[in-house]
């Protein structure tokens, strides 16, 4: 039922959609009355359905719960939940807004525990050395060492460029490498602190005619487009050519390059189109220099591997910094044993 106005001094008065009765809410009365505990157990309400359910999962009575959200609804003057006797409580228009405020809000009261706990075990003067091929250099360590330095000045960060997969083990076992970001599968016998999962579209430039033609026309305008592509022998380009036989087409090669820079320069002068990772266009996304092209079969999806020294536990900082890169780290995925250039 919709709260009966009251007489706060904070408040205004007025009569929103579906005929419930608003309570206006200062900003004042906000901050000093809003609490993460309140959005916690407002968050699990709505995670787990009913008030019942919440309770036990909160080790709360539910009169307690209750009185915490009754508590929060005086409080920003609208009702949050719809309450239905032994079923599922619905979130109403309002409760919808605040459910997407309490994710973002508790989601970043997450992050700055785990970062405020990490900051608190790093030395105050240490370096760490990473070694990585050029495309991961730009588009994820850059960002990863910005937030490092941000989050622990005390940490002297080294970017080292290795031009194969091969220089970078080597530079683990050398000891002149305390991580390696490389192209997976990764070698066996090496410390691994997880998996990047890279996902691959097709890209061309917003003028370009293939974003204006259907799926069947698509694929027989790439038979004779100009196309940029990997090198020879890696395993991205080796991936893009079994997809381009399973779609029985035949592109024009007209770049081959065994970095990333190259092929999104053709793609952004229309010179040609890529199957490129999706991290490294987001720029060029945003900037409108290029757009994806939806094609059957893809993404396709190969993978980067971080990788630590063989034997001994990687170090707090290095762990630290792998919790820095701006992309999805799957720690529970091993790299198979055996490897392939590129």
């Amino acid at each position: 039922m919709p709260l009966t106005p009251g007489r706060h001094p904070n408040y205004a008065h007025g009569v929103g959609t579906q005929g419930q009765v608003w309570k206006i809410t200062s900003r004042q009365s906000l901050i000093a009355g809003l609490t993460l505990d309140q959005l916690f157990t407002f968050q699990t309400i709505g995670r787990a359905g009913s008030f019942r359910a919440a309770a036990a999962e909160l080790a709360l009575t539910q009169p307690a719960v209750s009185q915490r959200i009754r508590h929060l609804e005086r409080l920003l003057g609208c009702t949050l939940l719809e309450r239905r006797q032994g079923a599922r409580s619905e979130l109403t228009a309002a409760g919808r807004e605040m459910m997407t405020f309490a994710d973002e809000i508790l989601a970043r009261t997450d992050l700055f525990h785990k970062r405020l706990e990490q900051m608190k075990d790093l030395s105050n003067e240490s370096t760490l050395t990473v070694v990585s091929d050029t495309d991961h250099i730009k588009h994820l360590l850059v960002e990863a060492v910005a937030t490092m330095k941000r989050v622990a000045p005390g940490v002297n960060v080294v970017i080292r460029h290795a031009p194969s997969r091969d220089a970078c083990v080597r530079a683990l076992e050398d000891g002149t490498a305390d991580l390696s970001i490389c192209r997976a599968p990764g070698p066996s016998g090496f410390g691994v602190l997880g998996t990047i999962e890279e996902r691959m579209y097709l890209y061309a430039s917003p003028d370009d005619p293939i974003h204006a033609l259907d799926q069947p026309e698509r694929l027989e305008y790439l038979d004779n487009a100009d196309f940029a592509t990997f090198a020879e022998g890696m395993r991205s380009r080796e991936l893009i050519e079994r997809w381009v036989k399973k779609m029985a087409i035949a592109p024009r090669v007209v770049l081959e390059s065994r970095g990333l820079e190259a092929m999104r320069t053709y793609v952004t002068r229309g010179l040609a189109l890529a199957i490129l990772p999706d991290f490294c266009v987001v720029e060029d996304q945003r900037a409108g220099l290029l757009e994806p092209v939806q094609m059957v079969g893809l993404p396709l999806v190969r993978g980067a591997v971080i990788l630590t020294p063989p034997g001994g536990e990687a170090a707090h900082h290095a762990r630290v910094f792998v919790d820095m890169l701006p992309a999805r780290v799957d720690a529970t995925l091993a790299p198979a044993p055996t490897a392939s250039s590129g």
